[in-house]
């Protein structure tokens, strides 16, 4: 499994949006491209309740976008840590390994 953390991007533009979501630490968040994005076409929200909160940092998303284009299922997105002005958040992204149904004797 990979590991991502990194602080939310962007939440001083969707200020409005980050306090209503009220983030608190262990919520799950939800990772939606946005490929029509016209500074960044592999740029990913983050979405708490239907509330758009912030993007994936540049230097996370185009490894994350390609997990979530070819296994969405094995991508999982947290919060971390929150604080007045923005949160930081975990992506875990599964291998993409299949389980062998051999087991070792």
């Amino acid at each position: 499994m990979k590991t991502l953390q990194f602080e939310v991007a962007g939440v001083k533009f969707r200020r409005k949006a980050f306090d209503e979501a009220k983030v608190q630490r262990g919520d799950r968040l939800e990772l939606k491209p946005e490929p029509t994005n016209k500074y960044d076409p592999h740029a990913i929200q983050i979405v708490k309740d239907g509330q758009h909160i912030g993007y994936v940092p540049r230097t996370h998303n185009k490894e994350i976008v390609e997990a979530i284009k070819t296994r969405p299922a094995d991508v999982g997105c947290c919060a971390d840590a929150v604080w007045a002005s923005g949160c930081w958040v975990v992506v875990n992204i599964k291998d993409d390994a299949k389980p062998t149904d051999q087991v070792a004797k």
